[in-house]
């Protein structure tokens, strides 16, 4: 605890970040056996003191220490937020596992790794004109969510589920980000619609959870009928775990619909065309699409050109007005 330094009071958003040196993070996250590759600070009047150096490693009496003090925020400087922001993601299992740390807390930690990574999935996926205002709507749904999974048994589940399927939180974060972008193109004023589907879309994939791995690595022909059977039963199984959450009826309608298709080839229960609500519709198509940009295990990587190829060649299986929405989205073309 040596030098000083003043800084404005921010957050980790654009804006702060470029009129502030520093920002407020949670001393929960000062993990003891863990390296933070940041250095952080204290809050001392109007300056700041240095806690702990970058590449220090975190020890009990760091942790003791902070308790002692009554500390309610750490500070990180703006630059060093990208290596804070991995530090959450690579512990954010552990700390959402805890509960010896309050819910808000908690909650705040998943917050801040899923505007992490729904950030690199905007990067990734998104054309680089795309603007922040848009990426600031995203971030916006992350944060307004908290008012349904800031509990513990909510955080719970949001834990094991990134233990046990860490990639498809991943591909959750990244159907999140392709099904508002899109979404926004028509969904003028209604945040909460976009904050039930952005939660489903999250939490699509959760029921895989309670099957075999094998059954989603290994290829669709290559399983028998029963095992097939068993795939399909996951949009099913998520309702069921996400179940006793107090989640929109639209949450839970985009994890049990996520397969189904315009056709009516989809599953579980075959629903088509107007059966099907319009963000239903549009969660389908994104999930396709990022299933086949992002690869995996025994799938190849397509490009964007490839997946929108593969996924027009399904003739009649995608809405064709939320195809054209997607297209525009990812072109950064204009829609009425």
């Amino acid at each position: 605890m040596g030098s000083t330094a003043s800084a404005d009071n921010g957050g980790p958003n654009a804006k702060q970040k470029k009129r502030a040196r520093l920002f407020k993070v949670s001393p929960y996250m000062v993990i003891p056996s863990r390296v933070g590759g940041f250095s952080l600070f204290l809050k001392q009047g109007e300056g700041y003191v240095l806690y702990a150096e970058k590449g220090e490693l975190f020890t009990d009496a760091h942790k003791e220490r902070l308790g002692e003090l009554d500390v309610e925020h750490l500070y990180v400087k703006a630059e060093d937020y990208p290596q804070y922001a991995v530090y959450v993601q690579d512990h954010l299992e552990e700390v959402l596992g805890d509960e010896a740390i309050p819910v808000r807390e908690r909650a705040r930690a998943w917050n801040d790794a899923t505007v992490s990574l729904a950030k690199e999935s905007f990067d990734r996926s998104l054309p680089k004109s795309m603007d922040k205002r848009r990426f600031g709507k995203i971030r916006s749904l992350i944060s307004h969510s908290l008012k349904f999974l800031a509990r513990d048994d909510a955080l719970k589940e949001l834990s094991r589920f990134i233990s046990e399927g860490n990639e498809l939180f991943r591909h959750g974060i990244g159907v999140m980000v392709l099904t508002v972008s899109v979404l926004n193109t028509f969904v003028k004023d209604d945040a909460d619609l976009l904050v039930a589907v952005g939660m489903g879309a999250m939490l699509h994939d959760i029921g895989k959870l309670e099957l075999p791995e094998a059954l989603f690595t290994r290829r669709w022909d290559g399983l028998t009928q029963i095992e097939q059977d068993m795939a399909r039963s996951h949009p099913a199984l998520g309702v069921g775990l996400c179940s006793s959450l107090p989640l929109p009826q639209e949450t839970l309608q985009c994890i049990l619909f996520h397969h189904e298709l315009e056709d009516g080839s989809g599953y579980p229960s075959g629903a088509s065309g107007d059966l099907l609500p319009s963000y239903a519709k549009v969660l389908s198509l994104c999930n396709e699409y990022d299933n086949l940009t992002r690869g995996g295990k025994g799938k190849k990587k397509l490009t964007p050109f490839e997946a929108l190829t593969r996924i027009k060649s399904r003739r009649g299986a995608f809405n064709a007005e939320m195809l054209k929405r997607l297209i525009a989205v990812l072109s950064k073309a204009e829609l009425a």
